[in-house]
């Protein structure tokens, strides 16, 4: 159910940023599509009123001042070493101070809190023309604009979160159920297949008594069968912790252990399956060690941990065990010499059916679950799981647990 919470708040923001993104780019085209048409405007009539016409006329009209098209705007003619020759508007000479402009030129000027576009340009044997217009209304305008877009873009992106968190969890239903009957379907057939499986054991275990009586390729018939059957029904009942653990089904019954006495037991009986194979497991555990946890399932964790180390070892290998406390936390490390994890493989090793290198799992009856089994009692039980290995050298799974004082 995490999982599916996470991809749920995935969908939900890349959906929302999806949104946000879109609505970001029709404001700035918006803007800038209005901004442009209003200042183009204003720009053609400010530089129309010094165009070639403009002055004709207001050199033949000049005897009609009240014909004049520059008495509500803003107009001087400044003579070649700097004098003001002609003007119309107050101040106009400290907003074009310091401008001689080579061509025909535009720029926005601002004075006294208003805002003002000027066109200038030379005048053969004259000097230099200017016109102004004010153009604070058409800035406000588009202040106004832009701030209503950006209210509208923040409106609209909390709206598209909202619609995206309910088409994100419709979106994922369907995935959710597939994982429910998939759940399901593990757990009914786990159950299912430990009945003919545990069959199967109690009648090899009949037969073994008869063993001697059979000739050799019979001997070896029945010892292949039955090592395929302790393999299926420990493929079985892992899979049936793991359809637990997922429908929340799986309890823990968390109480004081003395975890120094069941890691000793756990390497006794691990021990002679080690040797037999011509290895040695060798520990170094604190005494009267105590935590709070579920007693089998600690010990199903090293068990795992122990039998990871065992399969993935090499001849004549060597098993480590430690036990310690440290900062008020359980230290339990379990090492091997054994073929090591690849850098690329570490993060993967605990996550479900993932096998390093495939041939050696299968020989050694390994499905590809213990790990992600080993993890999943680890949170469980508040800890973590770190590994350090080298290809070639060997693994070291060290597992870090809350120690008694920081549970009581």
């Amino acid at each position: 159910m995490d999982m599916v919470r996470t991809t749920k708040r995935r969908l939900m923001w890349f959906f929302a940023f999806l949104t946000m993104l879109f609505l970001l780019f029709f404001v700035v085209v918006t803007y800038l599509t209005v901004s442009r048409s209003i200042m183009s405007d204003q720009e053609e009539k400010v530089v129309d009123m010094i165009s070639e016409e403009s002055l004709s006329r207001l050199i033949h009209e000049a005897g009609e001042p009240h014909e004049r098209p520059f008495d509500h705007n803003l107009f001087a003619v400044v003579g070649t070493s700097g004098n003001v020759l002609e003007k119309h508007g107050e101040g106009i000479e400290a907003m074009i101070d310091g401008w001689t402009p080579n061509m025909l030129e535009t720029k926005e000027v601002d004075q006294e809190n208003r805002e003002y576009l000027f066109a200038g340009k030379p005048v053969r044997d004259v000097g230099y023309v200017y016109s102004g217009i004010d153009v604070t209304e058409q800035k406000r305008v588009l202040n106004r604009l832009f701030m209503v877009l950006l209210i509208l873009t923040i409106l609209f992106t909390f709206a598209a979160t909202l619609l995206s968190s309910i088409m994100a969890g419709k979106a994922i239903r369907p995935v959710i159920k597939s994982a429910e009957r998939q759940r399901e379907f593990v757990n009914d057939a786990s159950h299912e297949l430990r009945t003919p499986l545990s069959i199967l054991s109690a009648g090899f275990e009949i037969l073994e008594e008869e063993k001697e009586r059979l000739s050799d390729f019979s001997k070896q018939t029945m010892d292949d069968l039955s090592g395929e059957v302790r393999r299926m029904s420990s493929l079985v009942n892992d899979l049936l912790v793991l359809a637990r653990a997922d429908s929340g089904k799986l309890v823990f019954e968390k109480k004081v252990i003395n975890l120094t006495n069941l890691v000793s037991r756990s390497i006794r009986s691990f021990s002679r399956i080690v040797e037999g194979d011509g290895m040695s497991l060798t520990s170094d555990l604190k005494e009267e060690v105590y935590l709070k946890g579920d007693e089998e399932r600690l010990q199903q964790l090293l068990y795992l941990l122990l039998d990871n180390a065992h399969k993935y070892n090499v001849q004549n290998g060597h098993i480590y065990v430690s036990l310690k406390e440290a900062n008020s936390e359980v230290i339990l490390t379990v090492e091997d010499e054994g073929i090591g994890i690849a850098p690329e493989h570490q993060e993967k090793i605990f996550e479900r059916f993932f096998r390093v290198d495939l041939s050696r799992s299968r020989a050694q009856g390994s499905n590809g679950i213990g790990l992600s089994i080993a993890a999943f009692i680890i949170e469980a039980h508040n800890g973590r799981i770190l590994l350090e290995s080298k290809v070639g050298q060997g693994s070291c799974f060290t597992i870090i647990l809350p120690g008694l004082s920081d549970q009581q």
